[in-house]
């Protein structure tokens, strides 16, 4: 339950920077909306979680899982966490907000091989 207050409060004060690090240096004024958007998303599924204490240990542990994989290079690990955390059922913009967690707390980095090999073995 800590670790995902820990998260709402993370995604609470990137909403008040103004920097533009986690989606490129040309972001304009639908960026700007689009981020806030997914702020907003990422907020209600943080606080919606920590409402079930259940709910809550589960995707901490779930995300917790992800990164450590991300940060170990195990990139169909970290897919099947990835493919796990949006088997909830979410719509598509709150699926869009999870994929904008995952980026932002693994680093796009390492997000970027994991979203090719998810895009690889749909394709299959």
């Amino acid at each position: 339950m800590e670790r995902i207050e820990k998260l709402r409060r993370d995604i609470r004060e990137s909403a008040r920077q103004k920097g533009t690090s986690l989606v490129g240096d040309a972001l304009g004024e639908s960026g700007r909306l689009d981020r806030s958007i997914l702020n907003q998303q990422i907020q209600e599924i943080l606080q919606e979680a920590s409402l079930n204490p259940a709910i809550a240990a589960g995707m901490a542990d779930q995300l917790d899982a992800f990164v450590e994989c991300a940060q170990r290079g195990d990139v169909p690990a970290a897919a099947d966490r990835v493919s796990a955390l949006l088997s909830v059922e979410l719509d598509d913009l709150r699926k869009a907000a999870m994929l904008s967690l995952l980026v932002r707390v693994s680093g796009r980095r390492q997000f970027e091989p994991i979203a090719a090999y998810l895009l690889e073995k749909r394709g299959t």
